[in-house]
């Protein structure tokens, strides 16, 4: 019959027939004044695996200030992308033998105070914030008054703090660039200013733009949120100007799954009307149809490089300020979204 009642030191020492300091020596691997025989710590052993015992880390925290438990703290967890790069870290973590614990913030800076509130109780020994929260500012300053050790992933390209994030000038410019060679000269752009890393995209778009002569007009930068019915109702309205965009790059590939269907609710086809370019490269966007070209962020790198970066601060290991914001490079993914202009037909 199944038991919620956790097994306990005492419980082992009392079906091994020893002292509850043997079994603590045993099991956290410290020497005494007395030694402690081999068939002694055999038993002990085979015992704690016969009960199922297993540590309980937030007991050792008492004694030790570490758990090896990191919390997680996702700005959105519907977000794809902040989705698939918590997996990508979860994974990462794992095979290093941490524990991670997430929270999700909503978007709400009290639900963020509340998962502060654990950290400060010593349930994590540091931290991983996934996205830029909000109220960033305030939160940092309450993980630095405590000493808490913590990286930004994702954020923006321009914290200051210690960070993971993807060269966002290089992914804008991937992007452009493709569609400039292909041949578009009217190029808008769909993205929500209200987060770091997909509002510095729109402002490198409309730098991209200016600097290269290609068609400006204030209609061509549209913002919306982070969703793609939002999306589809923006692409809807720059695909309906006198004088419409053959191309759109999306800041994420959630506007850009919007846009997509805007496209085609309008009769529109993908890409001999309108070509569509999206930033992440999320799970799925290979498979529609068409199958979008994409700027893909490096998850893989990213959760690896965050991992690091905190071990690296837990384990006391100093670390220079310039190599605490990591910068990893992005690629572009040519998929069947995108092709040279030709004009769009108003007759919808």
């Amino acid at each position: 019959m199944y038991s919620s009642k956790r097994v306990t030191i005492a419980d082992v020492a009392r079906a091994a027939g020893v002292s509850v300091g043997t079994v603590s020596r045993v099991l956290n691997q410290r020497e005494g004044g007395i030694k402690i025989s081999d068939a002694t710590r055999s038993l002990v052993l085979q015992t704690a695996e016969q009960l199922g015992y297993t540590p309980n880390p937030f007991a050792s925290a008492l004694r030790t200030q570490r758990t090896g438990v990191i919390g997680v703290i996702v700005r959105d967890i519907s977000d794809p992308f902040l989705s698939m790069l918590g997996k990508e870290i979860q994974k990462t973590a794992r095979s290093q033998g941490i524990d991670l614990l997430f929270g999700h913030a909503e978007y709400d800076l009290e639900i963020v105070g509340r998962h502060l509130a654990l950290v400060h109780s010593h349930w994590f020994d540091g931290l991983l914030l996934l996205g830029d929260i909000p109220g960033d500012q305030a939160v940092i300053d309450e993980l630095t008054r405590f000493g808490t050790p913590f990286v930004l992933v994702a954020c923006g390209e321009q914290s200051t703090f210690p960070s993971v994030n993807v060269d966002e000038v290089m992914g804008v410019k991937l992007a452009l660039d493709y569609l400039r060679d292909l041949g578009h000269q009217r190029i808008a752009a769909i993205g929500n200013l209200e987060h770091g890393g997909i509002n510095q995209r729109i402002e490198l778009t409309h730098r991209y733009l200016l600097e290269n002569n290609l068609s400006w007009s204030e209609e061509y930068l549209q913002h919306c949120a982070n969703s793609r019915a939002a999306a589809l109702d923006r692409a809807q309205c720059l695909l309906s100007l006198p004088n419409p965009p053959t191309a759109i790059f999306c800041a994420t590939d959630l506007a850009a799954l919007g846009a997509l269907n805007g496209a085609l609710r309008l009769g529109l086809r993908v890409p001999a009307d309108v070509s569509i370019i999206g930033f992440d490269d999320i799970e799925g966007v290979a498979d529609i149809s068409p199958a979008l070209t994409t700027v893909r962020q490096p998850v893989g790198d990213m959760a690896a490089q965050a991992v690091r970066l905190l071990t690296s601060f837990l384990n006391g290991n100093p670390v220079a300020e310039s190599e605490s914001r990591v910068v990893v490079n992005p690629r572009l993914i040519i998929r069947q979204s995108c092709a040279p202009p030709r004009s769009i037909s108003h007759a919808l």
